[in-house]
């Protein structure tokens, strides 16, 4: 299992928008460019369940860049 798998295992029970969640994971080609569209898009999306979403995912992306 490849990492963008793992954060997306680990991420999914915990997001409420499951599909933007995993084409947002889906659509990335690592960690490092994930990471980038994430900090972008919880500065510029005004909906409050998006923006945990991705500081959920952003923060798995941490527990895993971190074992």
């Amino acid at each position: 299992m490849d990492k963008l798998e793992l954060v997306l295992s680990e991420s999914l029970p915990y997001v409420s928008d499951i599909e933007y969640a995993k084409e947002l994971i889906q659509n990335s080609k690592d960690l490092d460019e994930l990471k980038e569209k994430i900090n972008k898009l919880i500065k510029e999306e005004k909906d409050i369940t998006k923006q945990t979403d991705l500081r959920i995912i952003l923060e798995k992306i941490e527990e895993i860049e971190n074992k």
